[in-house]
């Protein structure tokens, strides 16, 4: 593939091979990664009690995790990469934070956890940095939502580093956002794969 594959959009991945009935399974990621984010926003911002978190570990390993991983396969496979990569990175890090909060954190000395926390956020900041310059090849909400993917994961990085509940709270206020805007654009490809038109506009591509 060359390096203008990258730029396709989710929303119009590259065509099936002739004969395939396969539809595009991007809009039931992009679902699975902002309902796995908007739950786990509801507790970084404190609009629930933190005592409830453990409900959202299922949801990374089943919705947030899985799915997504089976999606950046059956993607790779037609030939969308930045679609595929998109997945295969956010699918792993939902299955990686659900593995360390339910067998690790409690083996990570109280003194390192904050660190090692900002490292797992950190790393997955800078992969979201180039996946946003990517995005501004698609449509306007996407990349809206990406680039606020790596704002929010620059924040809570800090925070968790400085102990900060200021910004993780601030950090989950923009996760609850892009988890919005996420789930306006899963609804927008599938209503539109049921009506046969564009209901939901998404906006030009900010970089032609």
């Amino acid at each position: 593939m060359t390096t203008s594959g990258v730029t396709e959009q989710l929303a119009e991945p590259a065509a099936p091979p002739a004969g395939s009935a396969m539809a595009n399974p991007a809009p039931w990621a992009v679902t699975a990664f902002a309902t796995t984010s908007f739950m786990l926003g509801m507790y970084q911002t404190g609009l629930l009690n933190s005592a409830g978190l453990p409900i959202v570990l299922p949801a990374t390993f089943f919705f947030g995790g899985l799915v997504q991983i089976i999606v950046a396969i059956m993607e790779f496979s037609r030939g969308n990469l930045f679609a595929g990569a998109v997945f295969g990175t956010y699918g792993p890090f939902w299955v990686m934070f659900g593995a360390f909060e339910t067998l690790y954190a409690s083996s990570v000395p109280a003194a390192q956890l904050s660190s090692a926390t900002c490292l797992f956020l950190a790393v997955f900041a800078v992969i979201t940095f180039y996946l946003a310059i990517a995005s501004l090849r698609t449509d306007l909400v996407l990349t809206a939502i990406i680039w606020l993917i790596f704002v929010g994961l620059v924040l809570l990085s800090i925070g968790a580093g400085a102990n900060s509940g200021g910004l993780t709270k601030a950090g989950g206020w923009v996760v609850l956002i892009f988890a919005v805007m996420a789930w306006y654009h899963a609804a927008g490809d599938i209503i539109e794969s049921t009506f046969g038109r564009k209901i939901l506009p998404f906006g030009p591509p900010p970089v032609r």
